[in-house]
Order: structure tokens, then sequence, then C-alpha cells
């Protein structure tokens, strides 16, 4: 009787809660153990990402060395062109907040690499979204431009965000 009892409170509370589940942001290190490098496959990140979920507030962690991560159009992924990118990150230790739903692609900074198969195509879904329906159209983009003390005299990069209620 106890466990039907307990069986019905936790009923109600998943009824009274909409049934939705509560989710905490999920901190993905890019390409596991082997991080962000040529891979040995061409489809290494397909394959890496293929299992996972992402939804609006994951973090996405590039840890690499003589590199960099753009974040680029899907022309640009599909070509490996590295002149036009959304974002250019540089360092070691990269990490990357997806604060909207909709398709994200990463490439390496480095064509060849590129070429080789480091680049990485997302899809991201709000958290509160049906897993069988698809995700909104991305929202038009505005440039936000960023400038940080690093080892070069000064690091700057834009960023396209969705609204101004997305900045940091």
């Amino acid at each position: 009787m106890a466990d039907t009892m307990k069986l019905v409170v936790l009923l109600a509370v998943v009824i009274a809660c909409g049934g939705s589940t509560v989710s905490a942001e999920e901190l993905f290190m890019v390409g596991g153990s082997e991080g962000w490098a040529v891979p040995s496959e061409a489809d290494f990140y397909h394959r890496w990402a293929s299992d996972k979920i992402f939804q609006v507030g994951d973090i996405l962690r590039f840890r690499y060395k003589h590199d960099s991560v753009l974040m680029v159009s899907r022309e640009d992924y599909e070509k490996c062109y590295t002149a036009d990118p959304i974002l250019v990150y540089i360092g070691r230790n990269t990490h990357y907040e997806l604060n909207r739903s909709g398709y994200y692609y990463f490439i390496s900074g480095e064509l060849e690499h590129c070429e080789q198969g480091q680049k990485l195509a997302i899809q991201v879904t709000s958290s509160d979204m049906n897993a069988s329906s698809p995700p909104p159209p991305d929202p038009p983009l505005k440039p936000v431009f960023h400038c940080a003390d690093s080892e070069v005299p000064l690091l700057c990069y834009s960023e396209f965000r969705a609204s101004k209620y997305d900045e940091y």
C-alpha cells in the first residue's frame, strides 16, 4: 500500500510539472579524448556528435593546440571556407554556449585540417521542445563585437547573436 501511495504522489508531481523534465546545462568535450584536432577518419566529428542531444544552454568545449575554431555559415562549412567566419577563437581551450536553437557549424581555421574532416555540424533544440518537432527557423543575427586581453596585443572578434538579450 505504501508503494502505491508513493507512486500516486510521484505521478501527481509529474502531472503538476506538466510532464516536463528539468534540464541543466551540459558540458560537451568536442571530440571526447581526441579533442579538436585533425581526425584519423573524415567523419569522426559527425560520428562523435551523432549520439548526443544538444540543447540551448549547453556548452561546447574545444581543446586544441596550434589551431583555431571558426563558427561559420552552412555554405562555408560545406566548402571549408575560412575567410569569412562569424566567430574566431584562438587559444587552447574554447568554451561556447549554445544560446539558441538551430544549426551550428564549426571548422578548423586551418584549411587543410578542415578538408581532412576537422569540422563539426550540430543541431540544437530548446529544452522544452518535443524531440519529434523540428526546430524553429534561426532568428535574424546581429553582430556583437568583443575585445579581450590576450598574448597578442589586442584580440577582437565579432559574434552574431539572435538578440540583445543573448549577451553574456
